[in-house]
């Protein structure tokens, strides 16, 4: 392959990651101002832990070499966490406008809530974000027993987020709803959960006959199974520590 070929397909493949998270920023913004159940369902569809990870793992699996591979994916989540994080800043504005208990603005709070966050999630993105690239390209150019082994831990990695959620809220302790007011709302979060577990499984589902993965089905059901139960407990670890952060300030 020339040199122009390559550095046509360099621009190419970063012109396809900056889209990808472009619309990967808009939807997640997007769906936070749609209510109800349809709102939920778009949040996992769009703004989830499993959807962000999906798009990493895709672009590591678009790329050409492992390198691009890895920073395809983490400039994919960091350029669309920051996009992200602006539109909340300038848009919605949902940081500003509420009112401390003696009377005073509660935007500075906002605003350092927002800042937290956003340097919180641009280090998640520059943790998972390679991981999951690399991941990807093992799948696509990878050995059966290494793709199957690949594939299994992205797809465990990718349903960590639901399976920390459930074992925290089981779901069936969350129906029926006893209050009207708020049975549309935890129907929302039930169906999304469902979301959530159902669309890693079919991801899986996807890549074993695509990539002709069957033949390792015990690496593939074992690392998806292993991985999972990891990415549930670094979920919780995650969870436990934004919660602690958003106490302190």
């Amino acid at each position: 392959m020339t040199d122009v070929a390559v550095a046509g397909f360099g621009r190419t493949y970063a012109a396809v990651v900056a889209t990808g998270a472009v619309a990967l920023g808009l939807l997640a913004f997007a769906a936070d101002s749609v209510d109800g159940v349809v709102g939920q369902v778009m949040i996992a569809l769009t703004g989830s832990g499993f959807a962000w990870g999906l798009a990493a793992f895709l672009a590591g699996r678009s790329a050409a070499g492992a390198r691009r591979a890895a920073a395809g994916a983490a400039g994919l989540l960091v350029l669309a966490t920051l996009l992200y994080y602006v539109l909340v800043l300038v848009v919605s504005r949902r940081w500003s406008g509420a009112i401390l208990e003696d009377g005073t603005s509660a935007d500075l709070h906002g605003l350092r809530s927002i800042a937290v966050m956003t340097a919180v999630w641009l280090v998640g993105s520059l943790v998972a974000g390679p991981m999951l690239g690399l991941l990807g390209h093992v799948v696509r150019v990878g050995e059966v027993p290494c793709a199957a082994l690949a594939a299994g831990v992205a797809c465990g990695l990718l349903s960590g987020e639901s399976w920390h959620a459930v074992v925290a809220a089981p779901l069936w302790q969350s129906l029926p709803v006893p209050d009207p007011d708020q049975a549309d709302f935890v129907r929302g979060v039930v169906v999304s959960e469902l979301v959530k577990i159902v669309l890693p499984l079919a991801v899986l589902a996807w890549l074993a006959p695509a990539h002709r993965l069957w033949n390792a089905w015990p690496t593939l059901l074992t690392a998806a199974v292993s991985s999972g139960a990891l990415s549930a407990l670094l979920w919780y670890m995650l969870t436990a520590a934004a919660n602690s952060i958003a106490a302190a300030i």
